[in-house]
């Protein structure tokens, strides 16, 4: 008896540890990236790679996704075997964050928001189709997100794509610009000032990047804060509070980012000073 209790415990530790166990959907997007940095890593090296060697190794370190809907996320990986260039690899990963943006999409679709759309196309002149997703469905979007682009972004709050000339959005901007879209100045000294002002910087970040998708995000984001005080004002607010609005952005914000979104060119009179002859700053 004793030894047929053994046995039991032995098979069922045996298959909880399984090798043979199906991967979660984060665990597949993991091996999809660790495959996707190699072949980019070759491609910069040099290295000559043939459509069916990319294949080939996709196959054998990643495989089929563990689920359906992740279905069209590994055909658009596949598919980047097609141009195995430093450009055409670059243009395949974001087929695949795309896909992975539908993939979500099908589940708990965006809703549209063409008030937020006004906002871009007034202060930078470009009418994206801007979304504002529900919190359901950014919380796993925005894990998954970080997993494939391998944590570039230090906090998903909005993705651009200039092929479709699209702009999606962490539910909180969107809850934050409410409002600016409505004229409701928040409360003095609340918190929600900053949250509207931020929110507005990552609307002008993102709508940035579509009129000049060549830009450095250090680039971007000095552009982006610099768009707070003319929104502030264009609002109806007064100047003094619209320069609050941009002090707060400026210090809460900006500066707190890392290096690498940050630039010394940006400041009073700098290169990336969109006003040089005002002294107001930003």
């Amino acid at each position: 008896m004793l030894g047929t209790i053994a046995l039991v415990a032995a098979l069922i530790a045996l298959f909880a540890w399984s090798p043979w166990k199906e991967a979660t959907a984060v665990e597949w997007l993991g091996e999809y990236r660790a495959w996707s940095d190699g072949v980019d890593a070759s491609l910069h090296s040099g290295l000559v790679m043939s459509r069916a060697d990319c294949e080939s190794t996709f196959d054998d370190e990643v495989g089929e996704p563990p689920q359906d809907g992740l279905l069209p996320v590994a055909a658009a990986a596949r598919r980047g075997c097609a141009a195995l260039t430093p450009v055409g690899w670059r243009n395949g990963k974001a087929d695949v964050v795309r896909a992975l943006i539908d993939a979500h999409d099908d589940r708990l679709p965006p809703r549209r928001r063409r008030d937020v759309s006004d906002i871009a196309g007034s202060s930078i002149g470009v009418r994206p189709d801007v979304y504002c997703w529900q919190p359901a469905g950014w919380a796993p979007f925005s894990e998954q997100y970080a997993i494939v682009r391998g944590g570039e972004e230090i906090s998903l709050k909005g993705i651009a794509d200039k092929a479709r000339n699209r702009i999606d959005l962490d539910p909180g901007v969107c809850s934050a610009l409410r409002f600016y879209l409505r004229r409701m100045r928040p409360a003095s000294l609340s918190y929600e000032n900053f949250e509207m002002a931020e929110a507005l910087m990552i609307v002008t970040h993102q709508a940035e990047h579509l009129k000049v998708p060549t830009a450095s995000e250090a680039e971007v984001e000095c552009y982006a804060v610099q768009h707070v005080r003319p929104l502030i004002r264009a609002a109806g607010w007064e100047a003094e509070y619209a320069t609050e609005m941009a002090r707060q952005v400026w210090e809460l914000s900006y500066l707190q980012l890392p290096p690498a979104f940050r630039s010394p060119a940006c400041r009073d009179g700098g290169p990336l000073d969109r006003s040089p002859r005002s002294s107001a700053w930003p």
